[in-house]
This record gives C-alpha cells, sequence and structure tokens, in this order.
C-alpha cells in the first residue's frame, strides 16, 4: 500500500513540475508577442514606477508642490537599476518611443529619466488617490481618451501608479510591470496583456 501511494505522489510531481513547465512556456510566448505588437509601434504602454523606499501612507501620497523630493517617497537603489534596465530593454527590442509622460510625483519622474531620458510630466496620471475627489473621475477619463486616440509611429509610454493602471485596465501590477494597450479611436482601447518587470 505504501508503494501505492508512493508511486502516486511521484506521479502527481511530475504532472504538477509538467505543467509549470508548460505554463512558464506560454507566459514567454505572451510575453514575446507582447514585445513583438510594441515593436510594431502604434501601442500604449502603461507602466508602473519602478521599486520604491517603504514608507507611510501620508509620504507616499504626499506630492510636493516645489518639486522636493525630500518630501516624497522614492525609489530605492535597486528601483534605479529596475529603471534603467526597464529604458534598456526597449532599446534591445527595438521599440521606438514616440513620447514619455508621465504622473509628476517623483518615483515615477525618476523611472521616466533613469528609463528613457526625455519625459513630459502630466498631472492626470498622478497617484489617483492625491487627485482632488470631484476632479478624479474626469482626470481618469481624459487618460482614456489619450490611450484611445494616440496615433504615433512609436509608442507612448505612460509611467504611473499601480491604482491608476489598474482603474484604467483592470490590471494588477508590481513595481516595473507594463501593461500593453492597443488603441481603437475615439478614446476607446483594448488591453493586449502586461509584460513582467525587468
Amino acid at each position: 500500500m505504501r508503494e501505492e501511494f508512493k508511486g502516486i505522489g511521484l506521479g502527481w510531481a511530475l504532472f504538477a513540475g509538467a505543467l509549470f513547465a508548460a505554463s512558464h512556456t506560454a507566459l514567454a510566448g505572451e510575453t514575446e508577442g507582447f514585445w513583438s505588437a510594441l515593436a510594431e509601434g502604434g501601442k500604449v504602454v502603461m507602466i508602473r514606477h519602478a521599486a520604491t523606499e517603504e514608507a507611510s501612507g501620508e509620504v507616499s501620497m504626499n506630492l510636493d508642490s516645489d518639486g522636493d523630493c525630500s518630501a516624497e517617497q522614492n525609489l530605492t537603489d535597486a528601483g534605479r537599476d529596475q529603471a534603467r534596465a526597464l529604458g534598456a530593454l526597449f532599446q534591445e527590442r527595438g521599440v521606438a518611443v514616440s513620447e514619455v509622460l508621465t504622473s509628476e510625483f517623483c518615483r515615477a519622474r525618476e523611472t521616466a529619466e533613469l528609463a528613457f531620458g526625455e519625459f513630459e510630466a502630466w498631472g492626470p496620471l498622478n497617484l489617483v488617490e492625491s487627485l482632488p475627489a470631484d476632479d478624479a473621475e474626469f482626470l481618469m477619463e481624459d487618460v482614456r481618451e489619450r490611450i484611445g486616440d494616440f496615433e504615433g509611429e512609436g509608442v507612448l509610454v505612460m509611467m504611473t501608479h499601480r491604482s491608476n493602471i489598474n482603474t484604467i485596465t483592470f490590471q494588477q501590477t508590481e513595481p516595473g510591470d507594463m501593461v500593453v494597450v492597443v488603441p481603437e479611436g475615439m478614446g476607446s482601447f483594448a488591453v493586449l496583456g502586461m509584460i513582467p518587470s525587468p
């Protein structure tokens, strides 16, 4: 009897291993497809800023009006390396960037600068919880319209925050994760999928 259970256990272990390998291969194949879509141009990619230091809710919500990053939540050294790796991936994959828009928060601006160099800060990408309650939905609609109406030859990068990406695309992201979106005109778009952080 023990030998039978031992055989069953081994069989399940082999099955689980094969299932994991197949799942990993499928995920890698999807990621390749998303990179190919970006290289074609005409897409929008929403990126969650790179890894940050621990901070209280008050500090993480703070946006300094004078741009003083010492009063805000900032990237860790690992986060800065992650941001540089992000930019290197775009170059390695041959993805042309038409425009980079970023939240005004220091952690998003620094990620954009380290990854892509030039960027434009755009208020509607600011942490949604920090936006005036009466304006938040209107500003999110501005983002949706900007995505849906994009027609550039390269890609439009939007550097923002987890809650913003979830609100717009219904995708849950970790630092540095990228959500690929296909503009469809008239403020409409389709979510293609997510590329994990480098």
